[in-house]
């Protein structure tokens, strides 16, 4: 994933980032407890990025070290003077999350990298850091995303699980949460997004050393397919 992230990083500015951000959290704002706001899996991160004025500590975790120095980049860009983020190479269920009072945790594109069993468990090691009045921002991949075929033998190979909202709420509310948002979305990519895809492949195709061009367009014609993305966004917060 390398590859793509670093075509990202040259398409997306920061401002791209902020500008194109629908963070549901802004709703609930007022409401937010004394406490970090925690983005796990956090990436180049827009929800931290979205925050970076507040005074709050911003904790931004990602076991992709790569990744983390990417946002380094963006911050040290940024023209603010001085910026309280904390930024951490750890792996969720491996690792011990750093222990304080977490506000808001984001877990935006993550928890599909783990089976219901995991995710609770996630959710077990959140709960160390959560107080009443903590929210938590989920964004995952529903079953109504292209990729899932329950019939593919392989189908959870890369995305452990694809969501519905009774998955989500046997999660968080039997572990003291209540549901606040549900949002169910499909979209396309935009012009830019693909235009990133096309920039990824190229690199790949690139280090394959795959330069004949008749070959380079097949790939790319199967490849650049623009499926629709269906997603589920719920925001919980503990009683």
């Amino acid at each position: 994933m390398r590859l793509y992230w670093e075509a990202y990083s040259e398409t997306f500015t920061t401002d791209d980032l902020i500008r194109g951000l629908r963070n549901h959290l802004r709703d609930y704002e007022n409401e937010f407890i004394d406490g970090a706001i925690v983005d796990i899996g956090c990436g180049q991160t827009t929800f931290l990025l979205d925050y970076i004025s507040i005074n709050r500590k911003l904790i931004g975790i990602d076991n992709d070290q790569y990744q983390l120095d990417l946002l380094k980049n963006r911050l040290d860009a940024l023209p603010t003077a001085k910026l309280n983020i904390e930024l951490l190479n750890l792996t969720l269920l491996s690792d011990n999350l750093p222990l304080e009072t977490y506000s808001v945790v984001f877990l935006a594109n993550i928890l599909h990298f783990f089976n219901l069993v995991q995710c609770q468990e996630v959710i077990d090691q959140l709960k160390l850091n959560l107080v009443s009045g903590s929210f938590v921002y989920v964004w995952v991949h529903s079953d109504k995303y292209y990729a899932n075929d329950p019939s593919n033998p392989e189908n959870n190979e890369y995305f452990k699980h694809y969501f519905t909202l009774a998955d989500l709420d046997s999660l968080f509310i039997p572990s003291g949460f209540e549901r606040l948002l549900f949002s169910e979305t499909e979209r396309y990519f935009s012009k830019k997004e693909m235009q990133t895809q096309e920039k990824w492949l190229d690199k790949y195709l690139d280090q394959l050393n795959i330069f004949n061009k008749t070959r380079r367009k097949s790939i790319k014609n199967e490849q650049l397919i623009n499926h629709p993305e269906s997603d589920i966004i719920c925001i919980y917060k503990l009683l």
